[in-house]
């Protein structure tokens, strides 16, 4: 044996290294682990599975990596990852979202940070010009009427006109309360305004002041006046093609007379001032009867030309002298003259036409104002000055005040050389 060793001792050296070799890597392999086995989905994640090969579950809640993966339709992606969508194949696809990367489809795009000035359209002068006769442009539009038109309407209608002095009835009665519920439609509104026969009926029952015992009894909203004044009031009240109705044919309706009375146009007016002594039995039928009035007033006095002639008789007069009673029972109504003041005259934002009222300058001296009866423009501030002195006014007459004062003229100053009133 050791002759042999000795006769070769290059296979020796050569069978040592290979011995190092094996063992330094039996050494190796038995400090690494071993690799763990792929993980599967534990048995409480919840799967979702459209065949019977459990190869091809997946997990309802998306799991995400740091690399994008697809995302299916019916799994639910949690909050804050960072999710994009392939335009050509429509796949939505999500991982881990990390802020500090930036997003390298846009790398190297411009980046406008400039302020552009866009210029106001200019007024086209070459728009086509109006024909002469065209009819003018109409907002409301037409107003169409019902599939199916109301055949009692048309009945009561006629009952109103038949005879409208005549005395209370079921007749009557069953007629103003089936007007008075197709009123507020538009259509109905309007063939109510464009009736003058309906119409100056309907202002015979509003103006007949029925004050006796037997028509305080009826329930208000069965009462013929009250029924009226809401038949008016509704059928004007946001339609404006009822109210140009109505002002065509007012001249001639006003002009008529109901039974016993002199023209319709003087009971509407005169009737509409305060006259009753205070805390009498007069004095709540009045304030009752100016209720009525003022529900139509309300819408009247929307029309230019309507307005126009309650001014010229007396009508701010005899509203300011409203607003002048101090009974309890006028409190709704001070307020509602207020309120009508405000909306017609004053307050453009709901569409009052400013400039028609007030037309002259305050009263400056206050002991003008003081004196009994003294109901002139002027004193309006005045006026609603005392009455805001009560809390129980002072709701109304307070902003009422403050608007007047906005619209209020300003005095005329004198031409030079025109002598002032003290010099005179």
């Amino acid at each position: 044996m050791g002759s042999s060793f000795t006769r070769n001792p290059k296979r020796i050296v050569v069978l040592t290294a290979l011995i190092s070799v094996f063992l330094s890597f039996a050494s190796a392999s038995a400090s690494v682990p071993s690799a763990p086995p792929s993980a599967s989905p534990s048995a409480e994640t919840e799967l979702i599975c459209h065949t019977d090969n459990p190869a091809e579950c997946y997990p309802k809640v998306f799991s995400a990596t740091e690399e994008f993966q697809i995302v299916r339709d019916d799994q639910d992606l949690p909050p804050g990852l960072h999710v994009r969508l392939d335009i050509q194949t429509g796949q939505k696809q999500a991982k881990l979202n990390n802020p500090q990367e930036g997003n390298q489809a846009l790398e190297g795009l411009p980046v406008d940070r400039s302020i552009v000035v866009v210029d106001p359209e200019t007024p086209q002068d070459d728009q086509p010009p109006i024909p002469s006769g065209a009819p003018a442009y109409e907002p409301v539009g037409v107003v169409k009427a019902p599939r199916e038109k109301n055949e009692g309407f048309t009945r009561a209608l006629e009952t109103v006109k038949k005879d409208p002095d005549f005395g209370p009835s079921e007749e009557l009665d069953r007629a103003l309360q089936d007007l008075e519920d197709l009123s507020h439609d538009m259509y109905y509104g309007l063939q109510i305004a464009e009736d003058a026969e309906a119409l100056h009926a309907l202002f015979c029952l509003l103006t007949k002041r029925d004050a006796s015992a037997a028509a305080e009894e009826r329930p208000l909203t069965e009462r013929p006046d009250f029924l009226a004044s809401s038949i008016l009031a509704s059928s004007i009240r946001n339609n404006k093609p009822a109210l140009r109705a109505v002002e065509d044919s007012w001249d001639a309706v006003v002009a008529k007379q109901c039974k016993n009375t002199a023209s319709l146009k003087s009971e509407l007016y005169g009737k509409l001032e305060p006259t009753s002594g205070p805390d009498t039995a007069e004095e709540a039928a009045e304030a009752y009867f100016a209720r009525l009035d003022l529900a139509v007033w309300d819408g009247l006095l929307k029309s230019p030309k309507i307005k126009a002639e309650f001014m010229a008789n007396d009508g701010m007069r005899n509203f300011l002298r409203i607003l002048l009673r101090r009974g309890e029972v006028w409190d709704g109504r001070k307020a509602r003259v207020a309120r009508i003041v405000s909306d017609v005259f004053l307050d453009e934002e709901v569409g009052a036409v400013l400039g028609v009222w007030p037309t002259e300058s305050v009263v400056g001296d206050a002991s003008v104002c003081e004196k009994s009866g003294v109901d002139e423009e002027g004193c309006w501030e005045y006026h609603l000055e005392v009455i805001g002195q009560d809390p129980r006014d002072a709701g109304w007459s307070r902003p009422l005040l403050d608007m007047l004062r906005q619209r209020r003229p300003a005095a005329k100053q004198p031409a030079p050389g025109q002598p002032t009133r003290d010099e005179l």
